[in-house]
């Protein structure tokens, strides 16, 4: 069982110090010192977002809790967003966006965190606690429609928690299959009455395709302004493609600018489409975005 870790630690201050500055070793230096807070949860403040709880005895998490994970999606997040924006966590996971989201949009602002996973509940609605009355929790998966659908959870579970965050919509022969509820991005915008989304994070483990296929109607209308998707196969490079993006960004390779979707690698990487509020905020960060 996790216990809480003292602030005064050593550990702690050096996970804080990460967190600030980035520099060149730091995910190999951690991954060393990270060792003595194995079993523990803290809480701590993101840098620029909200507060989240952190469970160590994960290996992702511990690397949450020094600024090493996805850092340049993070900084991506955290610069985009302003006060009052609605952003939608699609694979919330454990929450980090979610947190960090909730710090950028504030009180005016909404977050909207979708994991299906029943493994990391208890854990996100800490983070909803947390960072009231910003942050609203659904145990549900985006899809292509709503209703219920398989959730394939691997067989074992692997150490240090790399099994956590891999469940999925997708078919996985000899997997586990566990009934979820599920529900389209325009369902929900729908009924939330929403008439604008700044931005969407949708990290489906490959069912990101069927996603857009639920969003389709939020998409043409504009409503849903700007995504920050994880591109696993082809399928999703062509549902972005009927959709008129300003600016289209590779971010996994180094916030290259590219042309169209078409020039979107189709096998693993993360890509960020803009239009809206956020095509003006990225601009004014680009010169930055090789510091990140």
């Amino acid at each position: 069982m996790e216990r809480p870790i003292a602030t005064s630690t050593w550990p702690f201050w050096l996970a804080a110090g990460f967190r600030r500055y980035p520099f060149r070793g730091k995910t190999w230096l951690w991954s060393r010192a990270a060792k003595y807070l194995n079993r523990r949860i803290v809480v701590v403040r993101l840098p620029h977002g909200g507060a989240m709880q952190i469970g160590t005895s994960k290996y992702w998490q511990r690397q949450m809790l020094a600024g090493c994970y996805e850092r340049r999606s993070v900084w991506l997040v955290a610069g985009l967003l302003r006060p009052g924006d609605v952003f939608i966590d699609g694979g919330a996971n454990c929450g980090m966006y979610t947190c960090l989201a909730a710090g950028r949009v504030g009180p005016s602002g909404a977050v909207y965190a979708f994991e299906p996973d029943a493994r990391v509940w208890s854990q996100l609605d800490q983070q909803r606690a947390l960072n009231e009355p910003v942050v609203y929790v659904h145990a549900v998966a985006l899809s292509d429609r709503d209703g219920t659908q398989p959730l394939r959870l691997p067989p074992s579970e692997p150490p240090d928690g790399w099994g956590w965050g891999v469940a999925t919509l997708e078919d996985r022969p000899e997997w586990v299959d566990v009934a979820v509820p599920t529900v389209t991005l325009d369902s929900f915008l729908d009924r939330a009455g929403y008439s604008e989304v700044a931005l969407a994070k949708l990290d489906l483990e490959g069912h990101e395709a069927a996603a857009l296929r639920g969003a389709r109607v939020s998409l043409e209308s504009g409503r849903l302004e700007s995504l920050l998707i994880e591109i696993n196969d082809a399928r999703v490079v062509d549902r972005l493609r009927p959709y008129r993006f300003e600016e289209i960004i590779d971010v996994r390779n180094g916030f290259r600018r590219l042309t169209g979707v078409d020039e979107i690698d189709g096998s693993h990487t993360d890509v960020l489409c803009l239009r809206g509020r956020c095509v003006e905020r990225w601009r004014r960060l680009s010169w930055r975005a090789r510091l990140a």
